[in-house]
């Protein structure tokens, strides 16, 4: 009996890249809506986020104003979201975020 299993070609697939949290901040220029924003970093990069702080207006549909997004990323998954960013010529400032260490008292 001949058992065949399918091979990986995705190199060393069971090593996880490092990850880090980053605060993104984004100055929403009105050139795409603030949810559209939201729903392509979650569902078209698969990042997951928290929001730290946002300032919008809405002007006749046009969302402006900046937001401060939580972000667990890779140095990859970063640079693919600075580039989506720069198609609709939105600034973005990316801050590490510094673990504390805690204490015993």
């Amino acid at each position: 009996m001949i058992m065949i299993y399918k091979q990986e070609t995705f190199g060393n697939s069971f090593v996880p890249k490092p990850a880090k949290e980053i605060i993104l901040e984004i100055e929403l220029n009105g050139k795409i809506r603030f949810d559209l924003l939201l729903y392509t970093i979650y569902n078209h990069y698969k990042i997951s986020y928290k929001i730290v702080n946002a300032h919008i207006e809405y002007l006749n549909g046009n969302n402006f104003g900046n937001v401060k997004l939580l972000l667990k990323i890779t140095d990859d998954e970063i640079d693919k979201i600075e580039n989506y960013l720069g198609e609709y010529k939105m600034m973005s400032c990316k801050i590490p975020v510094l673990q504390q260490k805690k204490e015993a008292s």
